[in-house]
């Protein structure tokens, strides 16, 4: 049965007018940019009791609750508590009443709005409260009572103004930084320019920031009023205050409040894709205006809408339904002819569909309002319409049947909170997870610098932290003596950096310590050779801080790591090395460099195509200067160990003077890419085969392969005269011991002579434990006058058997001393003491001493410019270096093999006893080359041939 009245249609119709989109989607809006029509003023004539009828459309648009609702405000214009339209206030009454002190009218200039104002500021439709800055600051200054005149009235505004940007309205809430930042932002930086109210006062009244001055800009380039004839945003305000808007023109200063007003409304509702809170609002704010009268202030209003959408051109978003006490001059539709709307989408489709008869005056009305508000008819945007509503007719607005209809459509999944939290988190959570990967100090990871830590430069490769470092900001491997000779090695950086400050004629030059500082394989970690290599360049540090002219160098040590075995030593030169030669020029050599491999090979190739000069301390692989003109080598190569373990194999003699042997087996494992062992191997192969020697050799793959090798002191024929020779590295050195020794007698098992890798093992006490007991064993020692030197020089006193020392011996052995004391104040170290002066410390000593040397000649040549590399390896070629090793020149050959090298041996392995000297290169013909005091009383020696 058909409905006795139109309840149904008028509320169909106010459904499709206050739903801009049904299915509103953000992606299909921005892509294909759908143009929006305002809504029609819908007047609804020929309703008696239209009281009650506004007040249940009221309630039925708000009926969802806390859910979703429609924006909505009710008026009733014959309320007697309605103020009237007062756009000129009677100033002399005003300043005859009881608040003629205040500086503000009380009175709206358009109550009706202020209404619909309060109404739409109304939070309770889960689509957030609608702010009106630009109305409300309108409002506030019309209400403004200035006693200046024209032109100091913009002076007592400015001194008014932060009251409003204190209270409720614009510049607290929507303008400042809201179109340019959202609500978040806005709120932070408000909280800072809280602090600053001067400069946020010229920030908003300025009109410059355009995310800052939102309001302040609109009002100078809207189109009423003729702002700019004002020239500043204070002076155009000034013409709104009460006491200055006699000489405006009414309907002017009414269409700037109303279209402030609906300026308001099309920002609320302006989709912009960084404001999800615009896309939530899915539902058009309605006015319900019950009493409509022509010529009363509520057509009033109306018409100066309908004029300010002909005049700008804008849409917005206000859905305005009035209801007339009498109907309207002009053509009047009837509300049952409009078409079904239920199944639009959106109301603008209407015009697309098909003809309707009779006639839909609402799809007349679309399709005509292009022409219309192009023509500027005065009542192009009015709809009037003319429904069947009987006051006690059925169905009525709060039938069941309309419950829900009013409910506006959820909003797009793009814009719900839940979802908009995810598209700021997941970026957030991206960030930081890319942060921690990217920035790995933000994790605490210990291989990691931020991008501003100077003198440190690492990278965890291969789960090994590589690179290098100047400072306690970065430290190579968890040894205790590792980590705090590191630390005191960077604590006289800093030291060296002050001396620098207070006397900068004095040249601070830098060298890298470059080594094998971590381990992968536990089983060949060995940090006690860096200690030692360390020990040797601190010690120069310390030297070079006791001067105190400008003459005397001053060295900083940056510590770089090759990784295990130098395994990533090519790539630690070209991508750390590389960037740091290039930007510090005091970076004048590379010194130590671990293991006589390939790898290292290749990087000694590629520091020598960067220009800079690499001094090797114990590397001693025959061939390795063919790799850069600028590696210089300060131990002597593998064919001078070579040679001496021949000499001395020859010319040993057993006490009764009988040769102490007549054959050498060689033990070395199968390592083709070990330089340093297949070098020696085949130079002592060759030495050997040469000089008719019965030899032999025996290798290995694995390192447990050398328990099942045979042991002398288990075969039924054990021959003395056998020297047992280790060629491998120095991990492998005592299961090969243990495995020779089996079966031995204390004192007296077979003549082991171990070559220079050897050295590692017999200088640390910790490493020795691994090794039998009371073991003698016969080791290649390079620098080697350190080693004799015993426990003297540890304790500060450089001796060498029973004849003097040089004085750099003495000045190694004295800083030696108390760097050993400085390094018991670190953690773990309180009882740290060295046997003896290790080899490598007098390596170390002499490579970096022969830096200092060169700089110093070199500053004889350069005069006042500064030591470069170029000089620097001019000098290592052309000056030799007398230090606590020996000599070391590089004027023939860039291998100094005049360096020492001496078999030294022990006779009870990890005692406190001194090294004992058996033979010494350099030599003279018939000599052991052995200082007086430091021979052997094990066996005698006698030149070979004789």
């Amino acid at each position: 049965m058909p409905d006795a009245n139109d309840v149904g249609k008028l509320l169909e119709l106010l459904r499709a007018l206050e739903i801009p989109d049904t299915r509103p989607r953000v992606w299909r809006t921005l892509v294909h940019g759908r143009r929006t029509l305002p809504r029609p003023i819908v007047e609804m004539v020929g309703l008696q009791g239209h009281t009650a009828l506004v007040n249940d459309l009221y309630s039925w648009l708000g009926e969802s609750g806390g859910r979703r609702a429609t924006p909505r405000a009710r008026i009733d214009l014959h309320a007697p508590d309605l103020p009237p339209t007062r756009l000129s206030p009677d100033v002399n009454a005003f300043n005859a009443g009881p608040h003629a002190d205040d500086q503000e009218i009380p009175d709206h200039c358009l109550p009706i709005i202020q209404q619909l104002v309060a109404g739409f500021a109304t939070d309770d439709t889960a689509m957030g409260a609608i702010k009106f800055p630009r109305y409300r600051t309108a409002d506030w200054l019309t209400r403004q009572r200035v006693t200046s005149d024209e032109s100091e009235a913009p002076d007592e505004l400015r001194r008014r103004l932060p009251k409003l940007l204190r209270s409720g309205s614009s510049a607290n809430r929507a303008d400042a930084t809201e179109g340019a930042a959202g609500g978040m932002v806005s709120s932070v930086v408000f909280a800072v320019l809280a602090l600053w109210p001067v400069l946020r006062l010229w920030l908003w009244v300025s009109g410059r920031i355009p995310g800052m001055s939102k309001v302040t800009r609109w009002f100078l380039h809207q189109r009423y009023l003729a702002p700019e004839l004002s020239g500043s945003f204070l002076g155009f305000a000034a013409r709104l205050t009460a006491s200055h808007r006699v000489d405006e023109n009414e309907e002017q200063v009414a269409k700037l409040l109303i279209h402030a007003f609906l300026e308001d409304l099309r920002d609320a509702y302006r989709r912009r894709i960084w404001r999800p809170s615009s896309w939530r609002r899915t539902a058009y704010p309605v006015a319900l205006l019950g009493g409509l009268t022509e010529g009363g202030d509520g057509a009033r209003i109306l018409t100066w809408i309908n004029e300010i959408r002909n005049e700008t051109g804008l849409f917005d978003p206000l859905v305005v339904v009035a209801f007339r006490d009498e109907g309207p001059t002009r053509e009047v539709g009837e509300l049952s002819n409009i078409s079904d709307l239920r199944t639009l989408r959106t109301l603008e489709s209407l015009a697309d569909q098909p003809t309707a008869q009779p006639p839909d005056p609402l799809q007349t009305w679309i399709r005509e309002i292009d022409s219309r508000r192009t023509h500027r008819q005065a009542d192009a945007w009015f709809l009037p319409l003319r429904a069947l509503i009987p006051p006690d007719s059925t169905p009525r607005v709060g039938d069941p049947r309309f419950r829900g209809q009013s409910l506006p459509p959820a909003p797009p999944m793009a814009s719900r909170s839940w979802f908009v939290g995810l598209c700021v988190l997941i970026p957030i959570v991206l960030a930081v997870a890319a942060a921690l990967v990217y920035f790995p100090p933000l994790r605490g990871a210990s291989c990691s610098h931020w991008p501003w830590t100077g003198g440190v430069s690492v990278s965890m490769v291969d789960g090994e932290c590589v690179g290098y470092s100047d400072n306690v900001a970065q430290t190579f491997a968890d040894d205790p003596e590792l980590s705090a000779m590191q630390r005191e090695v960077f604590r006289l950086n800093e030291a060296a950096a002050d001396a620098r400050e207070s006397n900068p004629n004095r040249p601070l030059i830098s060298l890298v310590y470059f080594a094998g500082l971590s381990y992968v394989d536990t089983n060949v970690r060995y940090p006690h050779a860096q200690v030692e290599e360390l020990a040797g360049l601190a010690v120069q540090q310390r030297r070079a801080l006791l001067a105190s002219d400008e003459s005397e160098p001053l060295l900083r040590i940056i510590i770089a790591n090759g990784g295990s075995d130098m395994r990533h030593a090519r790539w630690v030169v070209e991508n750390r090395l590389r960037p740091l030669v290039a930007d510090d020029p005091s970076v004048l050599g590379v010194v130590g460099i671990d293991r006589s491999t390939d790898e290292t090979r290749k990087a000694i190739t590629r520091l020598g195509e960067l220009g800079v000069p690499a001094v090797a301390t114990t590397l001693s692989a025959d061939g390795l200067e063919q790799a850069s003109p600028l590696y210089f080598q300060a131990a002597p190569s593998n064919s001078v160990q070579a040679r001496l373990v021949a000499d001395y194999m020859q010319g040993a003699r057993a006490a009764d003077g009988t040769p102490r042997y007549d054959k050498v087996t060689i033990y070395h494992p199968v390592a083709p890419d070990d330089l340093y062992v297949t070098t020696l191997v085949e130079d002592l192969q060759k030495e050997l085969t040469e000089r008719g020697v019965t030899h032999r050799s025996t290798s290995w793959r694995a390192q447990h392969e050398l328990n099942v090798l045979p042991a002398p002191c288990e075969a039924e024929s054990f021959d003395r005269r056998e020297l047992l020779f280790f060629a491998g590295r120095n991990d492998d050195f005592p299961t090969f011991a243990k495995a020779l020794s089996r079966g031995c007698i204390s004192g007296d098992g077979p003549a082991l002579l171990g070559n220079d890798a050897v050295t590692r093992l017999i200088t640390d006490p910790r490493a020795t434990i691994a090794l039998p007991a009371n073991l003698t064993v016969r080791y290649v020692a390079k620098a080697a006058p350190v080693m004799l030197g015993g426990a003297d020089c540890v304790k500060g006193v450089g001796k060498l058997g029973d004849r003097p020392v040089p004085f750099e011996h003495e000045q190694l052995c004295a800083e030696l001393a108390g760097l050993i004391e400085d390094l018991r104040a670190y953690p773990a170290m309180a009882e740290y003491q060295p046997t003896w002066a290790g080899d490598r410390t007098g390596l170390a000593f002499d490579v970096s001493g022969l830096f200092l040397q060169a700089v110093r000649v070199s500053r004889g040549v350069l005069g006042d410019q500064p030591p470069n590399r170029t000089a620097i390896a001019v000098q290592l070629r052309e000056a030799d270096y007398r230090g606590v090793t020996g000599t070391l020149g590089f004027s023939t050959k860039r291998v100094a093999d005049g360096s020492s090298i001496a078999v030294l041996v022990t006779t009870a392995v990890g005692g406190g006893g001194p090294q004992r000297c058996l033979m010494m290169f350099p030599r003279q013909p018939g000599q052991d080359g052995c200082p007086s005091g430091t021979k052997s009383d094990l066996e005698s020696w006698r030149e070979p041939g004789r």
